[in-house]
């Protein structure tokens, strides 16, 4: 039996005639037990006058169309029909209810009420079980949560799984699309993070305000060479202007500073990261000298100018060579590089923001939460869909870095660097 909408919106909102009686009675009564101390769930009776206020406004819209109950109407066009089993969203649930039912009395077609298909609607209810699933769901428990949902969102387990490889494709999509022209990046920082055995290498830019942006995903490791390059040049075919003044911030990869020369040139400035310098020499000396050598690095980073720091450094590489020559080959390797904010005259917050690549590790610890307990990945695209997702949504709650204020200074000082002689004009 086909079914018409024929009431008019503004009919339905201009109605004046509704009974709440019903609902005073049911609010004196939760809110004297409130009072008087009787355990109530507030949510579900708050839930429960939801549901109510959902059906007196279904009722109110039939007596509309088919006047008051036990009521004579000579030239009625509609009649009461019972009811039908049907569901309304309340918070997000959907939840079951018997549905005021109108036919047309000329031809007994059903009638669909507008406000049914205003309570109806799953639009939000999609985008609930797609932010609830991505928030911790295993694969491995996958099943589970799907029955969860089929219970609290009355959906089938494949239509939620169908909607949620259509929603992380979307957030995939929207990361590889997005365009890069409007941002005025000063600071990039590339690493790569471990998922599900494999790892994926991530972009971060910092703009010139200190706002952080996402801004690529690469299948690969920073140690290979052509997937670092793959990822570079992805980054500026969506629009990164690779003539502006710009800092990288990275692990220390020869592979991944060798692709930003290539790309970038040998004289852009780089900032190798000062967690992975300590880690990779306090890995070669004995647990009982990590402690004291990491104190001396920390102190040496501390210091204000780049020669002060450099020299300190280097009087540590050299008590290595004592201690283990390897330690202290692993210092001097790229040791100038650890210092490049102190080159560029940046201090302070900024340059303790700046000289590690923390900020993309924030980023990829939310991805971790999101993916804390897949077992079982089923492909290389499941595992891109997942961390797009989980960057975007650790994206949204992204503050600026802190020391923003400070980023006027870096940007003029990559200026004077990139381009001497008309800064010096």
């Amino acid at each position: 039996m086909g079914k018409r909408k024929v009431v008019k919106k503004q009919d339905v909102i201009n109605l004046r005639d509704i009974d709440i009686a019903p609902l005073k009675d049911r609010v004196v009564e939760m809110t004297s037990s409130i009072l008087t101390d009787i355990e109530v769930t507030l949510t579900e009776e708050l839930e429960g006058l939801a549901l109510d206020v959902a059906l007196m406004i279904m009722e109110a819209e039939r007596s509309l169309l088919c006047g008051n109950k036990n009521e004579h109407q000579a030239d009625r066009q509609y009649n009461r029909w019972g009811t039908n089993p049907g569901s309304v969203i309340i918070n997000g649930r959907k939840v079951f209810a018997r549905i005021p039912r109108v036919v047309e009395q000329s031809t007994n077609r059903g009638v669909a009420l507008k406000t049914y298909s205003f309570f109806h609607t799953a639009k939000e209810l999609v985008k609930r079980a797609y932010r609830d699933l991505i928030r911790g769901i295993s694969t491995r428990r996958y099943g589970e949560g799907i029955e969860q949902f089929c219970t609290g969102y009355g959906m089938s387990a494949s239509t939620v799984s169908r909607h949620m490889v259509e929603a992380t494709e979307a957030k995939l999509k929207e990361l590889l699309e997005r365009r890069l022209e409007a941002l005025d990046i000063a600071v990039m920082l590339i690493d790569g993070v471990q998922v599900g055995g494999r790892t994926l290498i991530i972009a971060l830019g910092v703009d010139t305000q200190g706002f952080k942006h996402i801004l690529g995903l690469w299948q690969g490791s920073t140690e290979n060479k052509s997937v670092v390059l793959g990822l570079v040049n992805d980054l500026l075919d969506r629009g990164l202007k690779a003539e502006r003044p710009l800092l990288f911030v990275i692990d220390g990869s020869k592979a991944l500073r060798s692709a930003i020369d290539e790309v970038f040139g040998d004289d852009v400035p780089v900032q190798r990261c000062t967690v992975h310098k300590k880690r990779n020499v306090l890995d070669l000396l004995p647990d009982k000298q990590r402690h004291r050598i990491k104190q001396r690095m920390n102190e040496a980073y501390g210091l204000l100018s780049f020669d002060d720091a450099r020299e300190h450094l280097l009087k540590i590489a050299d008590e290595l060579d004592r201690m283990n020559p390897s330690a202290a080959r692993s210092l001097r390797e790229g040791l100038d590089e650890t210092l490049t904010l102190h080159r560029l005259g940046v201090d302070g917050i900024l340059r303790r923001s700046l000289q590690t690549t923390n900020l993309i590790e924030s980023a990829i610890a939310v991805v971790r939460h999101h993916t804390r307990n897949v077992k079982h990945w089923k492909d290389g695209k499941q595992r891109e869909r997942w961390i797009a997702a989980g960057l975007l949504e650790a994206e949204k709650n992204f503050k600026r870095v802190m020391g923003y204020g400070q980023m006027t200074s870096l940007v003029d000082a990559l200026i004077s660097l990139r381009n001497p002689k008309s800064a010096a004009a």
